[in-house]
């Protein structure tokens, strides 16, 4: 996956799974519509942005894949502060701080432990 396309699959991932977890739980879309969940656009965005660095600068595939691990396993945590720090924090100010913060940190850790060569 190109960089490019790793910051549009995280920048458009994010709203879907927004909307994905809402219909879930409420079985309809949010009030506002589908365009209500474009407020986490920018924590994906932000995160994808993130990979991407960290994913340039790797310098061997093992550390790549674990900069893509480090994201996902960071991604639960991501998803709840993201739900979370958008009801404590005006518009996309939560999400982006709760939710992209715990991607890059997942990111960045995964980048360390393929650099000094730790399994994972």
């Amino acid at each position: 996956m190109t960089n490019a396309a790793v910051i549009v699959a995280s920048t458009a991932g994010w709203p879907v799974v927004q909307l994905a977890v809402f219909w879930l739980r409420f079985d309809r879309f949010p009030p506002g519509g589908p365009v209500e969940s474009l407020v986490f656009a920018p924590m994906g965005f932000a995160a994808g942005l993130a990979a991407a660095l960290l994913l340039a600068r790797a310098s061997s595939s093992r550390q790549k894949r674990l900069v893509g691990w480090g994201y996902l396993a960071a991604a639960p945590i991501a998803l709840i502060g993201s739900l979370l720090g958008g009801l404590g924090l005006p518009d996309v100010w939560g999400p982006l701080l709760f939710g992209a913060v715990p991607l890059a940190v997942g990111c960045l850790i995964g980048f360390a432990l393929g650099r000094s060569g730790a399994t994972a």
